[in-house]
């Protein structure tokens, strides 16, 4: 039997999450056997995740790199010979509910003018997260970075920001712009015409070109559902690496721009260097958040 959906997991030195990821697919229920494939990306891990899971998970592909290709780059080499109708993204520390799965694919089912489903994230404590958000234009970015977002006033007059954390927002089904990768479902043939994730950007802000991509060359929309939700425990396979994730996301977008609005590049980059001043300025006043400032300092390690 053809395999329905293939679940790609790109992974580095996450074996213990890996596993649990793993077994919550197979917890899926809807399902019939051999409609459900596992493909699991090991980006060159330190760890003994390839042998452990070619031993206890035999049926589960196992694509062993020999350097990190990064999340973007190893999503794409998996996506290239899965075999399924739907590809669903899941991160290593990302763990289905037993209906999550048949939730997104029905939706996708039913509507062939969505692009992309993405479900509530939540950590294990139960707290909403980050779920997906609007594209990073001008006006969201200056706001987003100088915490104008954060004014009553401005929040009436743009709705939609780049980062949606209200919990208003994640109560009814939603199009936003761009889904969190931690789990996206795709269809397969779309994922690949429209080329997959740009491996330009090594971490970080690939789910967001991405979606601007398949809007526009397909002119379909990416769907966030709150009926399902996955357990996101949140940043394990780069933990070690976090002094770099807010410099790796800010220097997504400035990717973003100098791909698709080149003459707007160095004002965002201008708006973004403004505001990481502003955030070590305060940051660094406050002892609690010393570990926050190391993050920013980042942005500059990273140029």
């Amino acid at each position: 039997m053809k395999p329905l959906v293939s679940i790609i997991t790109v992974s580095y030195n996450t074996r213990k999450e890996t596993v649990q990821s793993i077994e919550s697919v197979y917890k899926s229920k809807g399902f019939k056997p051999g409609e459900i494939e596992i493909l699991i990306v090991d980006n060159n891990s330190p760890d003994d995740s390839v042998t452990y899971i070619k031993k206890h998970f035999p049926k589960v592909q196992v694509i062993a790199n020999k350097k990190n290709r990064g999340f973007g780059g190893g999503n794409n080499q998996a996506a290239k010979i899965a075999k399924g109708k739907y590809l669903l993204l899941l991160h290593p520390d990302a763990f289905l509910g037993v209906n999550s799965l048949r939730v997104m694919v029905d939706r996708m089912e039913a509507d062939d003018q969505i692009a992309s489903v993405g479900p509530q994230l939540r950590y294990a404590d139960n707290r909403v997260q980050l779920s997906g958000g609007y594209l990073p234009t001008p006006l969201r970015v200056t706001a987003w970075m100088l915490w104008l977002d954060k004014l009553p006033l401005i929040k009436l007059l743009f709705p939609n920001p780049y980062h949606v954390i209200s919990t208003d927002w994640h109560t009814s089904e939603q199009s936003p712009e761009w889904l969190m990768g931690a789990c996206i479902l795709f269809r397969k043939d779309e994922f690949l015409v429209a080329g997959g994730f740009d491996e330009e950007i090594f971490m970080y802000g690939e789910e967001v070109e991405l979606c601007r991509r398949l809007k526009e060359s397909l002119g379909k929309r990416v769907l966030f559902t709150p009926e399902t939700e996955v357990v996101h425990l949140g940043g394990v396979s780069t933990k070690k690496a976090n002094a770099y994730r807010l410099a790796l996301e800010l220097k997504g977008v400035e990717y973003i721009y100098r791909k698709h609005y080149p003459n707007l590049f160095w004002l965002i980059k201008l708006v973004i260097f403004v505001g990481v001043i502003l955030r070590l300025a305060v940051f660094s006043l406050i002892p609690s958040r010393r570990d926050t400032v190391k993050e920013y300092l980042g942005y500059f390690r990273a140029q």
